[in-house]
């Protein structure tokens, strides 16, 4: 009975999908069965089974459930992704690398790393997070944690699925997905769509579309040819509520309705595997990307300026700061980056005396281009305006890596291993003002910057049970916009650094319960933070030199159905992280770092019945946070500084699969509980939380007997 309830929870996922090992790609924690029990640190595997069953809106929601990991989304489609690992800053999640079957995902991974494009959680049947000595395999940040999303399978035969939703804010969602096997050749095509009117009256609308193709390439050889695009136009604002606004009516809409961004990625991806020896495979990827970004923001002041002519004025004008004046004028960001990339990864099993050797190294050569405009508009809905700022950023990267899971035994993994990374960088300015004149320019400047990032991590006991630690050198290169100056002088940014500390353990404790436990210590030498209250621009980075970041994460997983022999599925886990993130020295000693909660939870609920009947309770909770380093409390009357108070959020979903016919029915509740908070001041004010949202589903899928 218990097969068949599982059975009948996975054929919410895609029925006919190739097994993993069959096809070319490359996995942060390993492409195995039982594979995250080898890594050599804590990580955490959410499959295609949590997705079908979450029914997801964006990234940001699955990725709430995984420990250590916070995340915000923009509700209003979703175009920006903050994600904080262990209390780094969330920003953009720029200290965090995320990558995409292995690729690189950020605007520039070395001198841009952010996330302006937050990609389809429609894409994806697997999210993999990994926080230990494992990530000097990854780079070039090794900070805190990398995030791998793996793509969809092509199928083994003809599968066709029909997927739709719609709901509160105007919200809908179609996609269409094929697939099938041809001989010897396998494909998949995926188009999905969203658009709705935003719960803060920001529209938008995105398109993404996915394609991938293997093929095998001569004996022992395999080919993914993966090509995608993504469009976002969405209104989007830089410019939050007052605190007077907020307290009045914290469901107020946006303040600035004509900002708005539109945003193009287009992306091609080849992975090649060769065996080339019993036990020795070869892994190539080579990869080439560009996003090109344009964002119009009306200008605003927060005091009056004489002389000037406003637009409209919203807010309490008797109080400074207490009122908000839109000038008929805006500022249009232009932004296009491009990436090129090539990595060798060479995965080596062999024995010498005795011992078991599984080795993995290999390299990176990488270009990345920017080129910056920001231009000013004479009214407020222009995308055109005269140029009033232009600068091009160049940078070259060369890695190296390599690892040795070394098997003493077949209850010992020792894994030694080190990176190195160099990057050149140079930023041009092209355009500035200077005095009261805008004046064409040539201003160069150039800098390089070495990581060597070693690390070792060792595993002792059972794939059932085992225990676990490790030690790696964390570091990220600084942004270019912040380690040189407009003037092309090398400015005071500098890499980031860490050395970084786990040990922890996990078990199956019985068939019915799972629970896996680390305590984490990052000592940094040197960390950048955003400084002041509220700010958000590059230039308000700096090095804030020493902090320490000490915690705990724990997970458990509890199978009802096994433990009270149920004649349904009902599976229940948990997640909690304690994590403090303090500044060591200076004025700010002991004070907490920016946006980092010192207590983040969450927990889900599974319910499935073989009559096809099911559905999940989700709950999240982060706790609170200070937005500025000198952890000010009291909210100030702009909604740019103050501390953030605790929120929980409530997700539901509850679904019908009717399997002769392949339909599947759906109801969808995101925060249920219509809970109204904070989820942050930057860059200027407040800035809600999703608000509930409610959407009916339906799924159609069909395969090829």
């Amino acid at each position: 009975m218990r097969r068949l309830l599982l059975a009948s929870a996975l054929l919410l996922v895609a029925r006919t999908a190739r097994a993993d090992d069959d096809i070319p790609e490359v996995r942060v924690t390993g492409d195995h069965k039982n594979a995250v029990e080898k890594v050599p640190g804590s990580g955490t595997v959410l499959g295609a089974k949590d997705l079908a069953r979450a029914a997801p809106v964006d990234l940001a929601e699955m990725l709430r459930r995984v420990p250590g990991v916070t995340a915000r989304q923009e509700f209003g489609g979703g175009g920006r992704l903050d994600i904080s690992i262990r209390g780094l800053d969330a920003g953009r999640s720029r200290r965090v690398l995320m990558l995409e079957d292995g690729v690189p995902l950020s605007l520039n991974p070395y001198i841009e790393p952010d996330m302006y494009f937050a990609p389809a959680v429609e894409r994806y049947r697997a999210i993999e997070v990994t926080k230990g000595s494992a990530n000097i395999l990854f780079g070039p940040q090794t900070l805190a944690g990398t995030i791998n999303f793996v793509t969809l399978a092509p199928p083994e035969k003809r599968t066709v699925t029909a997927d739709l939703d719609v709901g509160s804010y105007g919200y809908v969602r179609g996609l269409a997905r094929y697939g099938d096997t041809v001989g010897d050749a396998s494909y998949v095509v995926q188009v999905l769509h969203r658009r709705g009117d935003g719960f803060r009256d920001q529209t938008f609308d995105s398109t993404d579309a996915l394609g991938k193709l293997v093929v095998p390439t001569g004996k022992d050889g395999k080919l993914v040819l993966r090509l995608s695009y993504h469009r976002d136009e969405a209104q989007t604002e830089d410019l939050g509520l007052t605190s007077a606004m907020w307290a009045r009516d914290p469901k107020r809409g946006t303040l600035v309705p004509n900002d708005r961004a539109n945003l193009n990625r287009y992306d091609a991806a080849l992975i090649h595997e060769q065996k080339i020896v019993p036990g020795t495979k070869l892994v190539t990827l080579a990869y080439a990307y560009e996003t090109d970004r344009i964002w119009r923001r009306q200008d605003w002041d927060r005091q009056p300026i004489a002389g000037e002519s406003y637009q409209r004025i919203l807010g309490d004008t008797t109080r400074p700061g207490g009122a908000v004046y839109l000038a008929n004028t805006d500022t249009i960001l232009d932004r296009a980056y491009t990436v090129v990339g090539l990595e060798p990864r060479v995965e080596s099993r062999f024995r010498t005396a005795g011992v078991e050797h599984t080795l993995e190294y290999g390299g990176r050569v990488l270009r990345e281009l920017a080129h910056y405009q920001q231009r000013a508009g004479t009214y407020s809905e222009s995308f055109a305006g005269a140029n009033q700022f232009e600068e091009k950023h160049a940078g070259t990267a060369f890695a190296l890596h390599a690892q040795d899971r070394i098997a003493f035994t077949d209850r010992l993994l020792v894994t030694p291993g080190i990176r190195w990374e160099h990057l050149d960088f140079r930023r041009t300015i092209l355009r500035q003002t200077q005095g009261n004149a805008v004046v064409d320019t040539f201003q160069q400047g150039d800098q390089s910057v070495n990581g060597v990032i070693p690390g070792v991590g060792i595993v002792a006991g059972t794939k059932a049970s085992n225990v676990f630690g490790g030690i790696h050198y964390g570091f990220a290169p600084p942004r270019i916009t912040s380690a040189i100056s407009a003037q092309g002088t090398p400015a005071q940014v500098h890499a980031e650094k860490s050395v970084n500390y786990e040990l922890g353990g996990r078990s199956q404790l019985a068939r019915w319960i799972r629970v896996e436990s680390t305590g984490f210590l990052s000592n940094f030498s040197n960390q950048v933070v955003v400084n002041g209250a509220g700010a958000g621009a590059d230039t308000n980075l700096s090095d804030a030199g020493a902090t320490n970041i000490l915690g705990v994460e724990s997970a458990f997983t509890v199978a009802f159905q096994e433990l009270l022999q149920l004649p349904l599925l009902v599976d229940f886990s948990g997640k909690y992280t304690f994590s403090r993130a303090t500044f060591r020295h200076g004025p700010l000693a002991g004070n907490f770092l920016p946006y980092a909660p010192l207590h983040t939870a969450s927990a889900n609920l599974d319910v499935e019945h073989a009559s096809g009947f099911g559905g999940q309770v989700a709950w999240s909770f982060v706790g609170k946070q200070y937005t500025d380093g000198t952890n000010t409390q009291g909210e100030d009357i702009t909604g740019a500084a103050g501390a953030l108070s605790p929120w929980n959020i409530v997700d539901a979903t509850v679904h019908y699969h009717h399997r002769p016919s392949g339909l599947t029915l759906r109801l969808t509740a995101k925060n249920l509980l219509d809970e109204t908070y904070i989820q942050s001041r930057r860059p200027n004010g407040i800035f809600p939380g999703g608000f509930r949202q409610l959407m009916a589903g339906v799924r159609w899928e069909w395969d090829r007997l």
